[in-house]
């Protein structure tokens, strides 16, 4: 999978918020606005939310979910990356890597992280496509393939 573009990367560094759509086990869709951290190499995103949360489910309920990211809904910074990808749980491998993107960028969530009823996922993006409204020559669409 292509990383994102330049100008998706520098997109993501300054935003903190996205929406969240999981495939849940019936295969209806469940969107939430949700906090999120990434890296670039891997392209990955992480995320922790609530066991007792509708996304939970999904999660629990099968190894991976299709799932859709948007980050970017602000008429006042016209800029928008979509993604379709794969959520799951993370492996006990995989913390360290989450700990340190997901606490450089939410450092305020370390003490919640400690709770019995946090679930930490991430999201690998098969597909990605970030649209600018704002360049000097109008719209413009950078897609992943």
């Amino acid at each position: 999978m292509k990383n994102v573009c330049r100008e998706g990367s520098q997109f993501l560094k300054e935003q903190r918020v996205g929406v969240l759509a999981i495939e849940m086990m019936d295969g209806s869709p469940h969107g939430a606005t949700v906090h999120f951290a990434y890296s670039e190499d891997p392209f990955v995103f992480y995320f922790e939310t609530d066991k007792n949360y509708r996304k939970a489910e999904s999660l629990y309920g099968r190894a991976q979910s299709r799932a859709t990211l948007v980050v970017g809904f602000d008429e006042t910074e016209p800029k928008t990356l979509q993604m379709d990808g794969i959520a799951e749980l993370i492996s006990n491998g995989e913390r360290d890597a989450f700990e340190e993107v997901y606490f450089g960028k939410f450092p305020e969530k370390r003490e919640k992280y400690k709770g019995p009823d946090v679930v930490i996922f991430k999201f690998t993006p098969t597909w990605w496509r970030f649209t600018d409204w704002r360049t000097p020559e109008g719209k413009k669409i950078w897609l992943s393939e």
